[in-house]
């Protein structure tokens, strides 16, 4: 088989309404040939792109100027973490304002009268504002899931919020779907955090009863200031956590080696986690951390 005639240099190296193809002259048949994919009803891109990102940006060649993507892709593209098993969910996630809920094969529609803010993202995509993303999600996500998202909207180290917004977007979200978790998360979100995983210990200390660690707070030594990632500061007690860059980065082990020896010269007992150990098991190393250091009093 003879190799596609080459596109217009317009048209090359990118996704393309089928529509705008069409107008520039080209004909249906090459429009059909194997180094062109359909992600979507008339729409083609290079067949080597797929997925993610690229899907958005083809989506986006045919987007009504009333469309939004939200929800799950909303979340991926504004950085905002999601649950793994939304993983396997690879349709984009859009929204009409003032319009009927777009349809179509690999494509997750909605539609809203409610106001809706939109940022612009790379590649001039948009989205719902991250606020607005969050009350979405609350249709889709457990508790626990939502507060992890919730978490990186006032988090570190840039947040994209504030509390005080968050306390506003869930008063007006009343009589919207997954308004109960919408409340009950918000009351569980705190400023701070700088991953899901330390959203997740935390949520495991309390619920084991213990008092609620701060987050990612200076500590003061005699020959610096360090950051801890959860700690108790009245029992000085710190949690850790070490990532493969710890161990592996000489640099790394000597500067975590040297700061360790700063905190236990100042009275901190340092629990050091990894991503392998249990909710369970950081809570019960904890909980004897504590009463080593007259918790309860």
């Amino acid at each position: 088989m003879p190799q596609p005639r080459e596109l217009p240099p317009e048209l090359r190296d990118r996704a393309f309404a089928v529509a705008d193809a069409v107008g520039r002259g080209i004909l249906a048949d090459r429009l059909r040939r194997t180094d062109l994919a359909a992600p979507f009803h008339g729409v083609r891109r290079p067949a080597q792109q797929a997925g993610g990102y690229s899907d958005c940006i083809a989506y986006a060649t045919r987007m009504p100027a009333n469309h939004v993507f939200s929800h799950v892709t909303a979340a991926r593209l504004l950085g905002i973490p999601l649950p793994a098993r939304l993983s396997h969910d690879t349709r984009v996630h859009v929204t009409a304002v003032d319009g009927r809920a777009p349809r179509g094969i690999r494509v997750a529609g909605y539609a809203t009268r409610r106001e809706t803010l939109v940022e612009r993202v790379s590649g001039g995509l948009r989205v719902t504002s991250a606020l607005r993303t969050w009350t979405d999600l609350a249709s889709q996500l457990s508790v626990d899931e939502l507060v992890e998202a919730g978490d990186r909207l006032i988090g570190q180290p840039r947040s994209l919020t504030t509390h005080a917004a968050m306390s506003e977007a869930v008063g007006a979200s009343v009589g919207l779907r997954g308004y109960r978790t919408l409340v009950r998360a918000f009351e569980l979100v705190r400023p701070g955090s700088r991953s899901p995983r330390e959203t997740r210990a935390r949520l495991a200390l309390v619920r084991a009863g213990l008092p609620e660690p701060e987050l990612n707070a200076e500590i003061v030594l005699r020959r610096r200031t360090v950051h801890g990632d959860l700690l108790y500061r009245r029992w000085r007690v710190l949690i850790e956590y070490e990532g493969d860059q710890h161990r592996a980065d000489p640099w790394q082990w000597a500067h975590d080696l040297e700061r360790y020896n700063d905190l236990a010269e100042a009275g901190w007992l340092v629990i050091r986690a990894s991503k392998t150990m249990t909710d369970g098991d950081l809570a019960a190393r904890a909980a004897r951390a504590l009463r080593s250091r007259g918790w309860p009093e």
